[in-house]
C-alpha cells in the first residue's frame, strides 16, 4: 500500500512540474566550475585573514604598554599545510596558494618582523632558528618559541629554490586574534584572545572602523573586564543562594545572571574608550571611525535605544567614540603620551 501511495503521490505532482526547457549541464563542466568556486572561496578567505592580520598585528605590536605582562614575542605571518585542511577543500588551497604538506605562509602582516625581512605568502618553511620543520599540521609545533629581540634564521623554500632570512622577532601583546567564518556581525573577546566574524569583517567599511573594534576588544582584555564579570557572577550567586534560605525560593541563578549583568554598560563604554586610543596608537586615523555606529543602528534600529541593553545606546557610543578621538588629537598636538586618562 505504501509504494501504491507514493506512486500515486508521485504522478499527481508530475503536472507541478516545469515546463520550459533548460540547458542540460555538462557533469564534467559543472565539476571544473565547482572547483573554480572553491578556489575563488579559499582566496577570498587568504584576503580577508591578511586584512585582519594587518590591522591586529599592527594594534598588537603598538599597545605592548598598555598590555601589562601580556606580551609575547611573534614574527608576524601564519602558516598553512594540507593536513590541517578538510578534504574537500585542499585542491583548492593547493591551487590558490601552493600548500602542500610543509608549513606554507599563508598571510605576512605589514611592517612585521616577517615583512621586513622579506617572507612572502606561499613560501614554505624549512626550518626556523636552527630547527628542521616536518610535515604535517603539526610541524610548527617544533618551531623554537622566541624569547629574546635577537636575530632568528629563517630557511625557506620559494620557486623550487632554497633560501635562508633573518627575522628578528616584536613585542607584542599577547591576545591572539582569529577570523572564524560566520555572516553574523559579531566579535568578541574571552580574557585570553579576540575572535572576529567574516560578516563584522565585511560590515567594517575601512582598516580604521576594523581598527576600533580589534581596539574594542583588546581593552576588554586588557582592562580585565571578563574576569570582572566572572566574579560579579560568582558574587551574585552567592548572594541569589543566600537570598534563597531566606525566601525559601531558589534565586541562585537569578542572582548569577545579576551580578554577570552588572557594570555591563560600563565595560563596554570603556572599551569603547580604550579602544580608540588602541587604534590611534596603531597609527589609525579615528576621527571618522564612530560612523560605524550610525551605519550599525541603520542596520540595527533597536540599538539607537537611549537606555541601551547589556551594551550602551548608539546614539551613546557614537558621540562617546567621538569625543575620546578628540581627545586623543589634543594630546597628539600637545605632544603628550597616547595613554587613556584614569579616575
Amino acid at each position: 500500500m505504501r509504494a501504491v501511495a507514493a506512486t500515486l503521490i508521485l504522478v499527481l505532482i508530475a503536472g507541478c512540474a516545469p515546463k520550459s526547457k533548460f540547458p542540460d549541464i555538462d557533469p564534467s563542466l559543472a565539476e571544473e566550475e565547482a572547483r573554480k568556486q572553491r578556489i575563488a572561496v579559499v582566496e577570498a578567505q587568504i584576503r580577508d585573514h591578511d586584512r585582519l592580520w594587518d590591522v591586529s598585528f599592527g594594534i598588537a605590536a603598538s599597545n605592548v604598554e598598555l598590555c601589562g605582562d601580556k606580551v609575547a614575542r611573534q614574527y608576524g605571518f601564519r602558516a598553512v599545510t594540507l593536513d590541517g585542511l578538510d578534504n574537500a577543500w585542499k585542491d583548492a588551497w593547493r591551487s590558490a596558494l601552493g600548500v602542500g604538506n610543509r608549513p606554507t605562509v599563508m598571510i605576512v602582516a605589514d611592517g612585521s618582523p616577517a615583512s621586513r625581512a622579506g617572507l612572502r605568502p606561499g613560501d614554505r618553511l624549512l626550518g626556523i632558528g636552527g630547527v628542521a620543520l616536518g610535515t604535517g599540521k603539526q610541524a610548527m609545533a617544533s618551531a623554537p618559541v622566541p624569547e629574546v629581540d635577537a636575530p632568528v634564521a629563517f630557511t625557506i623554500e620559494r620557486g623550487g629554490a632554497e633560501r635562508r632570512l633573518t627575522v628578528v622577532p616584536a613585542r607584542v601583546c599577547d591576545y591572539p586574534t582569529t577570523l572564524v567564518q560566520e555572516d553574523k556581525v559579531n566579535a568578541f573577546a574571552d580574557g585570553k584572545a579576540i575572535t572576529i566574524s567574516s560578516g563584522m569583517l565585511r560590515f567594517a567599511a575601512d582598516d580604521a572602523e576594523l581598527a576600533l573594534i580589534v581596539g574594542h576588544e583588546l581593552a576588554h582584555n586588557t582592562r580585565g573586564h571578563i574576569d570582572s564579570k566572572t566574579g560579579n557572577m560568582i558574587i551574585g550567586g552567592l548572594l541569589g543562594a543566600a537570598a534563597s534560605v531566606l525566601i525559601g525560593v531558589n534565586v541562585t541563578d537569578l542572582g548569577a545572571q545579576a551580578g554577570a549583568g552588572a557594570f555591563s554598560q560600563e565595560f563596554e563604554a570603556e572599551a569603547d574608550y580604550v579602544g580608540v586610543y588602541h587604534a590611534a596608537r596603531a597609527g589609525f586615523d579615528v576621527r571618522k571611525a564612530a560612523s560605524f555606529w550610525r551605519r550599525m543602528s541603520v542596520a540595527h534600529p533597536q540599538g539607537i535605544h537611549l537606555a541601551g541593553t547589556t551594551h550602551p545606546s548608539n546614539a551613546k557610543r557614537f558621540l562617546a567614540v567621538e569625543k575620546a578621538a578628540r581627545e586623543v588629537e589634543r594630546k597628539r598636538a600637545a605632544n603628550l603620551p597616547l595613554v587613556p586618562d584614569e579616575r
